[in-house]
């Protein structure tokens, strides 16, 4: 080892004892140890001289951080005149050092490496990556509104603060050009940047530890033959194109990475996806694409106090970024029953007869879904039913029904701001579809869930850019209607289309909070 050598941020230190490297060989593993110069047998040495190796790839002969060589290069480096206190005080340092470094998992920084040349990749390989960028919605995370798409900035908003997404493009100084496969692989499996930094859970890498090597490759050639755009790190948000995308700044202790070491030993488990080999093909090609690439859960399944999903309670709903993202379990609140065949349709066109369409940010899944084949949809969709129990079927025209005969029969202001703002498009089905597809309200989902924070910002800001061609845009009442007014909607709405719901409380402190969070 050389004394200027890094590791991670902390310096390496040097010792006379350790030998040439060369090759490791544990003394005596499977003894117990004997003493003070034979602590090379105690099975945590070997976890730290592992850990060395997975992060700078060097082997030793012997493991240079038993105790007597840790003091003699203490001793050694020490000058006479600061011995005692503060040499105990550096030798305490060092030990918690060498300590943390294998409790926190410290990682050396990858090699760098050239950008692949475009020739290097086939047309294949190019083609199932670009499925898969689509599929694990890539480019809308790594996208800044109004961005070069994968030059990164846009910002996920997370309980401890928010997380900008980095640029994903082969530019060697602000982007990901220099990194290896190896390099990429690792921050898939691992969740560890090329640099050797911790990387936060909002990269889903939990989830993308599941994909196969194959697909991790094909997926990196996606991203290495897109176009470069230098974009650094360092910018305000909201910076204009060309400049630089901001900073992730946590507030403490969530800025400190290396403690996402223990949260990994906690929440992570690292490996691909295996098949479960008594479900069909179909089936787990749904899980793979559902748990690993689409990394589903991510949104749909609540988290801990520490940000972990809750593994018992997958796809069971959770908020994300002020939006709820529903249960796709029993725990529904959907009117009528999913289906296969509805989540198909859903997933497939961005709607549903018996649901409704896709907006906020599923319409953006759902608009990147369209590269996929029939056959992988299919396969979502059948794995996601699988997850429920059968319900009862509803009738799902009498609920429509009864509820159009609430709403003629209903008076008052809020009835006229229904009539002016929605009937035209919001109809029972006996008027042309003014925009596109006319969406039976009272089997949207919005409209039975416990909260009311989907339908507000859909009456806020409406859905300017529709899933699919075709679903027809949605104009937002932002500006044409205040609070008091959108609440008398909003209650309204549950109250004669869901009115087996209890009522929602406090609809204009909730509509003063989605306006803020917007700004």
């Amino acid at each position: 080892l050389v004394a200027s050598r890094e590791w991670g941020a902390y310096p390496i230190m040097t010792f006379a004892e350790v030998p040439e490297i060369d090759v490791m060989l544990m003394e005596r593993p499977d003894q117990p140890p004997l003493g003070v110069g034979e602590s090379a047998s105690v099975p945590s040495a070997a976890a730290i001289a592992n850990a060395i190796y997975d992060a700078t790839g060097v082997r030793f002969r012997s493991a240079p951080f038993t105790a007597d060589i840790v003091l003699a290069g203490l001793n050694a480096a020490a000058p006479p005149r600061r011995r005692g206190w503060r040499a105990a005080l550096a030798g305490l340092g060092t030990a918690v050092l060498l300590a943390g470094a294998g409790l926190f998992g410290l990682h050396g920084a990858m090699p760098a490496a050239s950008p692949p040349a475009p020739d290097t990749f086939s047309e294949s390989l190019l083609a199932r990556g670009a499925m898969l960028a689509a599929a694990g919605n890539c480019a809308v995370c790594h996208t800044a509104e109004g961005g070069l798409r994968y030059a990164g900035g846009r910002a996920i908003e997370t309980p401890y603060g928010a997380i900008h997404a980095p640029n994903l493009t082969p530019d060697r100084e602000t982007g990901i050009g220099a990194w290896s496969f190896a390099a990429f692989q690792r921050a898939m499996r691992d969740g560890i940047g090329a640099d050797g930094r911790q990387l936060y859970p909002a990269f889903p890498y939990t989830a993308f530890t599941g994909m196969t090597d194959d697909d991790l490759l094909a997926l990196y050639a996606h991203l290495m033959t897109q176009a470069p755009v230098g974009a650094p790190v360092g910018a305000p948000l909201g910076a204009p194109l060309g400049a630089p995308v901001a900073e992730t700044r946590l507030a403490f202790p969530f800025n400190l990475r290396p403690l996402m070491a223990g949260w990994n030993l906690l929440f992570h488990r690292s490996g691909a996806l295996a098949p479960e080999p008594t479900q069909s093909a179909r089936w787990n090609r749904g899980r793979y694409l559902v748990e690993a690439v689409g990394h589903c859960g991510a949104c749909h399944t609540p988290r801990n106090a520490l940000g972990a999903e809750r593994g018992s309670q997958f796809l069971n709903g959770a908020m994300v970024g002020g939006w709820e993202a529903p249960a796709l379990t029993e725990l529904s609140r959907a009117p009528v029953p999913w289906t296969e065949q509805a989540l198909f349709d859903y997933l497939s066109t961005g709607h549903a007869a018996e649901h409704g369409a896709a907006a906020g940010p599923m319409g953006e899944v759902v608009a990147q879904l369209a590269a996929l084949p029939a056959s992988d949809i299919a396969a979502m969709a059948h794995y996601v039913a699988s997850l429920s129990p059968p319900r009862p079927e509803v009738a799902a025209d009498s609920l429509v029904n009864a509820a159009w005969k609430s709403l003629d029969a209903a008076t008052g202001s809020a009835a006229r701001l229904f009539d002016g703002a929605c009937r035209a498009c919001h109809h029972d089905g006996s008027g042309p579809a003014v925009f596109g597809q006319n969406i039976p309200l009272a089997l949207n989902s919005n409209l039975h869930s416990a909260r009311p924070d989907n339908l507000l910002r859909i009456l806020l800001d409406g859905i300017a850019s529709p899933a699919r061609p075709g679903l027809g845009p949605m104009p937002g009442f932002r500006d044409s209607l205040n609070d008091q007014q959108l609440a008398s909607l909003a209650g309204f709405l549950r109250a004669r289309l869901a009115p087996q719901e209890p009522a929602w409380t406090d609809l204009e402190a909730t509509l003063a909070r989605l306006r803020r969070r917007s700004l």
